[in-house]
């Protein structure tokens, strides 16, 4: 009985000693990522980087017209022919791509969501946000021209009850994630970019 209940303490201790350290870990890369955060987003109210519980930052260059990158990001139910972390991509109103104030839903990391496209400055800037019980979020993107192509800034702020636990369960989810989208934003961009015009025929007379 008592090794019984040593085994129980100890492995109680142990989920107790991951669970801490999962908080740590999850805490200091928010705090890492702030120092990164660009002052280019036009953020909501209440969901500025360092008033919630959860923010990440990427950014990368991409060697395409501003353009061919931008229409990417908009034509959102074309996402999952090409970011296989987007799912069932359905833009509502009757938009064939992303707008100001257009709701569409989707799914990503396996979650059902909403979302409303509340920031929008064509060829520069969007954004996006999720408002739910114990779960508020504004995802963004800005573009910024570089010679030669485009330097692409993502980030994302998260508050509430499932942002942490989300957080803590699996702290480098967000930003792998996000990398994984601009690195097939890159590919696919640069390779629309790269790729010959498709030859005319000649009209015999």
């Amino acid at each position: 009985m008592k090794n019984s209940i040593k085994v129980v303490a100890a492995t109680g201790f142990a989920l107790l000693c991951v669970s801490i350290a999962s908080a740590q870990e999850s805490g200091h890369l928010s705090a890492e990522f702030l120092k990164q955060a660009t002052p280019l987003i036009h953020w909501p109210k209440g969901l500025e980087p360092r008033d919630v519980d959860v923010f990440v930052h990427n950014e990368g260059w991409i060697g395409a017209p501003l353009a061919v990158v931008w229409k990417n990001l908009v034509d959102a139910s074309q996402w999952p022919t090409w970011y296989s972390n987007s799912v069932d991509v359905q833009i509502e109103g009757g938009h064939d791509t992303l707008a100001q104030g257009v709701n569409f839903r989707w799914k990503t990391f396996g979650f059902p969501i909403e979302s409303t496209v509340d920031t929008l400055t064509p060829n520069r800037e969007i954004g996006w946000s999720v408002h739910k019980v114990g779960f508020d979020v504004h995802h963004a993107w800005v573009l910024v021209p570089e010679k030669g192509g485009v330097r692409v800034i993502t980030e994302e702020a998260q508050k509430g009850a499932d942002a942490i636990a989300f957080r803590q369960a699996q702290p480098n989810a967000m930003y792998d994630g996000h990398d994984w989208w601009l690195s097939a934003l890159k590919a696919r961009a640069e390779r629309m970019a790269h790729s010959p015009a498709p030859a005319t025929s000649k009209v015999k007379k």
